[in-house]
């Protein structure tokens, strides 16, 4: 499998190109971003989601190891009874995926256990293990975003792998929200990341920007710009609802 493809499959297991991120945390930066959320209005806060990725080595994984791998991690989470564990094998990505999940009202959690299997430049084939864990807090429980995200760097720490991240953050206003508004909702946002806006695209009743902070190691690709700080609004005119995406390095979320 050349690279080309080996990221494609990792954007259709993830659906998101995490694959870009660098390793270094921005802890500090983050804990601002969620405090700016928490002054505004928490009732309006509806999901934080917290993601972490790793390449975790290059052994042969029987589904058991997964499993067992699936487990552990579940306890160091907190998560030790309710879940659903699943086995897959894709012959089309030439990968083997366990899958551990348990959903409630306050939160969802989902630990993936992945062997790809590539080949390299001698056409020999490659084993590559990775491990990647998403927690989304319904609610006001979005506020601990943040916590979950360092437990999450440390537990990765434990286990001698530096995590790639992505926060998010959904909050809601009722209305739709003029452009005076809007603008100073992105003023505040780079202000609090210390970041300067590079890019901006929009589309029907969507508005989003991304900026770059030289103060967050981690940042990805949008048209040939390094971007690592990324807020956007969508309008649903059904629900009379503007919603506000804020994260960090980038919204991964449909809207």
């Amino acid at each position: 499998m050349n690279k080309r493809t080996k990221i494609y499959v990792l954007v259709l297991i993830w659906a998101a190109i995490l694959l870009q991120l660098f390793i270094n945390s921005s802890i500090d930066r983050e804990k601002k971003m969620v405090e700016q959320v928490m002054s505004e209005d928490i009732s309006n806060l509806s999901e934080g989601t917290v993601k972490a990725y790793a390449f975790y080595g290059n052994e042969e994984l029987s589904e058991g190891i997964r499993e067992s791998m699936a487990k552990n991690l579940a306890k160091e989470l907190g998560v030790t009874s309710g879940y659903s564990i699943i086995s897959k094998k894709d012959g089309v990505a030439n990968s083997e995926t366990t899958t551990l999940s348990k959903y409630g009202e306050q939160a969802d959690t989902v630990i993936k256990i992945i062997t790809l299997r590539t080949m390299d430049k001698y056409e020999q084939e490659s084993i590559e293990d990775y491990i990647m864990v998403e927690i989304n807090l319904k609610g006001s429980n979005g506020t601990a975003a943040h916590t979950y995200k360092k437990k999450l760097v440390d537990i990765y720490e434990k286990l001698g792998m530096s995590a790639n991240t992505n926060i998010y953050l959904l909050s809601q206003e009722k209305g739709a929200l003029i452009d005076e508004e809007i603008q100073d909702y992105i003023d505040r946002f780079l202000d609090e990341t210390n970041a300067t806006e590079v890019d901006r695209a929009e589309f029907d009743n969507v508005i989003c920007v991304y900026g770059y902070s030289r103060d967050i190691d981690e940042f990805v690709y949008q048209n040939n710009k390094r971007v690592n700080v990324n807020i956007a609004f969508s309008y649903d005119d059904k629900e009379d609802i503007t919603y506000i995406h804020r994260a960090v390095p980038f919204v991964d979320k449909s809207f």
